[in-house]
């Protein structure tokens, strides 16, 4: 009869352990490594890869905001082209409204002071001036009421304005006068609306 021995040697077995022990460290270690760095490769790249993506984004958006820049510098530029001509415009048409304004038309200036003089008795013009708005006026009157009454005749036209009179009596007895005085057209009134009711 034949014997098997199937239980190992207790020694072989120790020996066998400690072999696998041993060596089981030394195998890993390399792949580990590999691991380790093939993880931090993979971090790297996609960590990277998210700065670029990033860095590219940034820089769309900078385009887009310098062409932006450049669109409102133009629109600003125009505008500030328009506003100056506005303002030439502005300063011509207030140039012109101010000579319209003050510009006296010899006519309608002597027919008023004409009318003022035919309402006073006694008074006579024998000089009159006029400097655009201002009038200088010289004459003789009989007495000082007569002169107040052409002063009180010129200011209920309306267009005679600041009347500066100086008088002097001569040796007949008159008054020889100079005065100064400033025309304008009246302020316009609004008269008020007659109401058309039936009687």
């Amino acid at each position: 009869m034949i014997r098997v021995n199937l239980v190992e040697d207790p020694k072989k077995r120790a020996v066998k352990a400690s072999k696998a022990v041993g060596s089981s460290p030394k195998n890993l270690l390399p792949v580990l490594l590999v691991g380790i760095i093939v993880g931090a490769a993979v971090g790297g790249y996609s960590w990277y890869s998210s700065l670029s993506t990033q860095i590219a984004d940034l820089d769309s958006s900078i385009a887009q905001a310098n062409a932006q820049r450049a669109q409102l510098e133009a629109v600003i530029k125009q505008n500030q082209v328009y506003e100056s001509r506005k303002k030439d415009l502005e300063n011509r048409i207030n140039i012109i409204e101010g000579l319209k304004r003050s510009q006296v038309s010899p006519v309608v200036s002597l027919d008023v002071l004409g009318d003022a003089i035919n309402k006073t008795q006694f008074v006579w013009l024998s000089n009159v001036d006029q400097n655009n708005t201002v009038f200088s006026m010289s004459g003789v009157g009989t007495s000082v009421n007569a002169l107040a009454d052409f002063v009180s005749n010129l200011e209920g036209t309306g267009y005679f304005h600041n009347i500066n009179l100086v008088n002097a009596q001569d040796s007949a007895g008159n008054y020889t006068f100079s005065m100064t005085c400033e025309f304008s057209p009246p302020a316009r009134v609004q008269t008020p609306a007659t109401s058309t009711g039936a009687n």
